[in-house]
C-alpha cells in the first residue's frame, strides 16, 4: 500500500509539473505575441500608435533645410508617406519650402521609389532661383527618404506629369535621392 501511495504522489507531482510547464510556456508565448502585435493593434483608448518623424523646411536664413518634428500614424508605408507630406505642406507655410496652395494629389510606392504627385502650385508659385527651387524639391525628397528607409528615391510629379524642372534649375524628370549636405545641423 505504501508503494501505491508513493506512485500516486510521483504521478501527481509529475502531472502537476507538466501542467505548470505548459502554463508557463503558454504565458511566455502569449507575451511574445502581445509584444509583436501590440504596435499593429489599435490602442484601447482609441488612439492609434504613431511615430516621430523629421519634416524638412527652409531655415531662417533661407539657405538650408532644417528639421522640424512631426508625427505620423503607424500604418501602411504609403499612408505614412502621405501623412508626412501633408504635414510638410501644412508646416512649411511660413518658410516657403512648399508654395502656398500646394496640394498632395497622390502617393505611390514602386520598388524603392516614392512617386509624389503635387498640384501645379508647387511649380507655378515656387520662389524660384536655384536655391529656392532646390530647397523646395529637397524638402519633399528628404522628408520622404530620410524618414522611410524603404524608400531610396522620390519621383516628383506635377499634376500627374513628369516635369523637366520646377522653375528652370533642378532636373526633376528622374527620381532623386536624399541630400544631407543641405540640412543645417
Amino acid at each position: 500500500m505504501a508503494k501505491k501511495t508513493k506512485q500516486k504522489k510521483k504521478t501527481s507531482s509529475s502531472s502537476l509539473s507538466t501542467v505548470i510547464i505548459a502554463a508557463l510556456l503558454t504565458v511566455i508565448a502569449g507575451l511574445i505575441l502581445l509584444l509583436y502585435y501590440s504596435e499593429k493593434l489599435p490602442s484601447p483608448l482609441g488612439k492609434k500608435p504613431s511615430k516621430e518623424i523629421s519634416l524638412y523646411g527652409i531655415d531662417d536664413e533661407g539657405s538650408l533645410l532644417k528639421a522640424m518634428k512631426g508625427r505620423v500614424t503607424k500604418g501602411p508605408l504609403q499612408s505614412e508617406i502621405e501623412e508626412a507630406v501633408e504635414a510638410l505642406i501644412k508646416n512649411s507655410k511660413g518658410d516657403g519650402a512648399i508654395p502656398e496652395g500646394t496640394r498632395l494629389l497622390g502617393v505611390k510606392v514602386k520598388d524603392k521609389t516614392a512617386i509624389i504627385d503635387l498640384s501645379r502650385e508647387f511649380a507655378e508659385k515656387n520662389a524660384g532661383g536655384s536655391t529656392g527651387e532646390m530647397l523646395s524639391i529637397y524638402s519633399v525628397v528628404d522628408t520622404v527618404t530620410l524618414n522611410f528607409p524603404e524608400v531610396k528615391e522620390v519621383q516628383l510629379l506635377v499634376e500627374g506629369k513628369r516635369e523637366k524642372t520646377l522653375s528652370g534649375h533642378i532636373d526633376i524628370s528622374l527620381p532623386l535621392g536624399p541630400d544631407r549636405k543641405i540640412i543645417r545641423n
